[in-house]
Order: C-alpha cells, then sequence, then structure tokens
C-alpha cells in the first residue's frame, strides 16, 4: 500500500464516518475502471480547486486588496 494512504488510513481509523461520506464511499462501488477513477479525481480535485478560488476571491474584496499591498505583505512575511 502506498505509505500516503497508510497515513491517511491511521488519521481517520477512530474517527466515524457521517451521512454524507458514507453515502460518496457506496456511490464508489460504481467506480470500475482505472480511467474512471482517474476522472472521478479530477472531478473532485477541480471542485475544491473552485472553492479555494471562490474563497481567495471573497478575501481579496473584503480585505480590499491590490497588487501592491500583497507584494507588501509578502515583502514583509519572511518567506
Amino acid at each position: 500500500m502506498h505509505r500516503n494512504y497508510k497515513n491517511m488510513e491511521s488519521q481517520v481509523a477512530n474517527q466515524p464516518l457521517n451521512a454524507m461520506q458514507i453515502h460518496f464511499l457506496q456511490s464508489l462501488r460504481f467506480v470500475k475502471t482505472d480511467e474512471m477513477f482517474q476522472e472521478l479525481k479530477q472531478i473532485i480535485s477541480d471542485y475544491y480547486f473552485k472553492k479555494m478560488e471562490e474563497e481567495t476571491d471573497k478575501w481579496w474584496e473584503e480585505n480590499n486588496m491590490t497588487n501592491e499591498k500583497l507584494d507588501a505583505m509578502f515583502a514583509n512575511s519572511h518567506i
């Protein structure tokens, strides 16, 4: 087993699944091929990317951000 999956298993081993998680897992029985699995992974990735973009845009607007403000934040962050 891939070590990332093993680490993930140990992190969630004692956490009960909620109804949405159970429903999602049950729907995976229809994923029959690696191609379907890869497509599903891409769909999930796209979903989370969209949500991240929405939150970033919201933060940008709420904080009246500009490129200059962002540059100043990074200049002061010691990254």
